[in-house]
């Protein structure tokens, strides 16, 4: 099956299904970045039902593996069903399980890793997946302006506080100049792009 063709039907069944996918508005950014820097082992945090997955495997390098993480059975197997039909399938694999359970025994090296799964939990991740990061490695994360919340003027609902919180506390860490160089671009519900500059130890 053609990639256009099972990414159109990723694209209905998500609306049809209220799946959280990239926005319209996002992925052109995030396919321009994937071609820009063509990365060779790849890591995924949040699957769904394998649309992003799909287009990091279109676009990094041809000889390039992604390891992708999804915690919901029912999106899991979708994804497995996507991914299946596709060409990249021997390119992806797809892991079921809790992230951070699942980061603490991932072996790397990642030279990019997208960010996409419990928006509270970015930074925690990212922690446990430095250590794997190659010099030079970016680390995308979706949604990291939250609504507007994230750096806007509006007060969050009581049910969303946490989540902002921890979100600006993930900005706030790979905005530190001496870890990380990060671009936020505000298209979609904000996505940042944070290139590692390896850890300065004492």
């Amino acid at each position: 099956m053609k990639i256009k063709d099972i990414l159109n039907e990723q694209r209905i069944y998500a609306l049809l299904h209220d799946v959280p996918i990239l926005r319209e508005s996002e992925v052109e950014l995030f396919e321009d970045l994937i071609s820009l820097y063509k990365p060779k082992r790849v890591l995924e945090v949040g699957t769904a039902i394998g649309y992003s997955s799909l287009l990091l495997a279109k676009h990094m390098d041809k000889e390039g593996q992604l390891i992708t993480m999804e915690l919901d059975d029912v999106r899991h197997g979708m994804a497995s069903h996507f991914i299946s039909q596709s060409d990249y399938a021997e390119k992806i694999t797809l892991l079921k399980g809790d992230a951070t359970e699942l980061l603490e025994g991932l072996e790397g090296p990642f030279d990019l890793v997208f960010l996409d799964g419990p928006k509270g939990q970015y930074l925690k991740q990212l922690e446990l997946i430095e250590p794997q990061l190659v010099e030079g490695a970016v680390v995308l994360a979706d949604n990291v302006l939250f609504r507007g919340y994230v750096r806007g003027e509006k007060e969050p609902p009581r049910r969303f506080k946490t989540i902002v919180k921890r979100l600006q506390a993930y900005l706030n860490y790979v905005e530190q100049k001496e870890y990380y160089n990060t671009t936020i671009y505000p298209m979609g519900d904000g996505m940042s792009v944070s290139i590692w500059k390896g850890k300065i130890h004492d």
